[in-house]
């Protein structure tokens, strides 16, 4: 007979005892790690009435014009898909993966339907460039605690440390465009390039065009359910720490704004958009905003600027006082930028700065409705940190590197989670820019080697399998 003792020292030890009854579980929804630095993380977890999501429930898959928000009162736990929560208590035991440190373990935490039964542990006094392995452990009012979950991430090296760092990006996964029944090959793609991190730059989930439309809280939650609760993210989150960005589709619909409102998600509004989505993935505390920026040894820092809190509205007139976002980010971006001793500069934004865009858009950067802010932004990188800043990009539907004609600067997208999901721009390829363009899903990956002074990065298909590759080395970008 396997005991929990037993089973929780198995999962810190990294073996998963095959015969645990998987039905003993109440994670569903899986658990993420995220906010990694030197000395700290930020796991969420997430308490589950079953051990499973709702496997012959009630499908939901139309997309675009075919997505409808459900009847009033409707049980969207009867949804396939769904992980409806259960009230309890939870805790988190973290270790060294060496075993030489003390293992942390947590007071029992309860959870309830306020906060979607989720709860996010701030870990602190960690030490940096080390392999940690977790348990989560969740019980209900008795003291009889469920089978428990486990994986392990790696810290981030100290500010002083010059090691080599590998990390990946991702964007615009869409429930109905998922391309294996468990969902997508990304993430087992992902989870064999052995990266450090991964940034998901937006569009977790698709509120506004993903069957059901979101109406309420309770739907919005749904949507996070089903697609983390998928085995493919599951597997891979477990074991890939990630910092979350939101873009217009997972705070509320197509090219949001603050004060914007949809009649068909009514009554739902784009500020619950906003606290859902703090609530439902790794976050910085509600008394600091979305923006921040993370460093890696003397080699990586990158910077998530924050692209829906704090924007004009998208019909306003471009000019000096039109921006995406706004003063107080905009003097944070510059001044931390300029401040950055180090060597390779990653601004990852949710939209594209350069492009080119389709034609119609106007919510971002390569657009009319945004052009003022971001040629001043991108003649400033150039007049301030050029040969060391990369911009990158999800929210296109395409892969892409391009080079700024005016200033060189260059920027890298990495396309939709999906071929599915992919659509080629509208104006086609403009040689002015592209330096590379496909119209198929994936994502992108950096390796900094500072023995080598190089940075490469690489466009990968939805299977691993390099599509371009680009290095730049010692020399100015």
């Amino acid at each position: 007979m396997i005991t929990r003792r037993h089973a929780v020292g198995s999962l810190l030890s990294g073996v998963v005892l095959r015969s645990q009854p998987e039905a003993q579980t109440r994670q569903a929804t899986g658990v993420k790690v995220g906010e990694v630095t030197p000395d700290a993380a930020v796991i969420w977890t997430r308490r589950t009435a079953s051990a499973g999501r709702l496997v012959d429930g009630i499908l939901r898959k139309g997309a675009g014009k075919n997505a409808r928000a459900p009847e009033p009162g409707a049980d969207v736990n009867r949804f396939e898909g769904a992980c409806p929560g259960g009230d309890g208590y939870i805790r988190l035991i973290v270790e060294a993966a060496s075993g030489r440190s003390r293992k942390k373990t947590s007071s029992w935490m309860d959870v309830n339907p306020e906060q979607d039964f989720t709860y996010q542990f701030r870990v602190s006094g960690l030490e940096p460039s080390t392999v940690y392995r977790y348990v989560v452990e969740t019980r209900g009012d008795s003291k009889r605690v469920d089978s428990p979950v486990g994986g392990r991430f790696r810290t981030a090296p100290a500010e002083s440390v010059a090691v080599p760092i590998h990390f990946a990006l991702t964007s615009c996964q869409k429930y109905s465009e998922t391309d294996r029944p468990d969902g997508f090959h990304m993430y087992e793609a992902l989870a064999k390039v052995n990266a450090d991190f991964f940034v998901s730059c937006g569009d977790n989930v698709y509120y506004d065009s993903d069957d059901p439309v979101v109406n309420s809280a309770a739907v919005a939650r749904y949507h996070w359910q089903r697609m983390y609760s998928m085995a493919t993210l599951r597997n891979c989150l477990g074991n890939l720490p990630g910092y979350w960005q939101k873009d217009d589709h997972d705070v509320y619909s197509d090219d949001s704004y603050p004060g914007m409102q949809t009649q068909k998600m009514l009554p739902f509004q784009f500020a619950e958009g906003q606290r859902l989505f703090r609530e439902q993935v790794p976050a910085p505390t509600e008394k600091n905003p979305m923006y921040r920026r993370f460093r890696w040894g003397t080699q990586v820092e990158i910077w998530l600027p924050e692209g829906r809190d704090h924007r004009s509205a998208n019909p306003d007139p471009d000019g000096p006082g039109k921006s995406i976002w706004g003063p107080a980010q905009k003097r944070w971006l510059e001044e931390t930028l300029a401040n950055s001793p180090a060597r390779w500069k990653f601004v990852i934004n949710p939209n594209p700065v350069i492009g080119p865009d389709h034609g119609r858009k106007r919510d971002n950067h390569a657009n009319p409705s945004f052009a003022t802010e971001g040629l001043e932004f991108r003649k400033w990188l150039k007049a301030n940190v050029e040969g060391s800043v990369i911009l990158m990009n999800g929210d296109r539907h395409w892969q892409y590197h391009s080079v700024d004609p005016d200033t060189e600067l260059n920027e890298f997208g990495c396309g939709a989670a999906s071929d599915s999901h992919s659509v080629m721009p509208s104006g086609g390829e403009d040689l002015r820019y592209h330096r590379f363009l496909r119209a198929k899903g994936g994502f992108v990956t950096c390796r900094v080697d500072p023995s080598a002074q190089t940075l490469v990065l690489q466009h990968h298909d939805v299977h691993g399998a390099v599509t371009n590759r680009v290095v730049f080395g010692k020399r100015a970008v």
